[in-house]
């Protein structure tokens, strides 16, 4: 029985850890292209077609 809750604490600490590393991998690719996404902030930067 100790094998099985073993194997199952083995198994769900392998598919959380591979989700935290693939959450922070996004992370980082959305944070370093994030200024490209739509216009700036302030009007002061961007004509909008004046």
């Amino acid at each position: 029985m100790h094998d099985k809750v073993a194997l199952i604490n083995l198994v769900w600490m392998m598919m959380m850890t591979a989700m935290v590393a693939t959450s922070a991998t996004f992370y980082v690719n959305d944070s370093k292209d994030a200024k490209y996404y739509g216009p700036p902030m302030t009007a002061r930067y961007h004509s909008f077609g004046h």
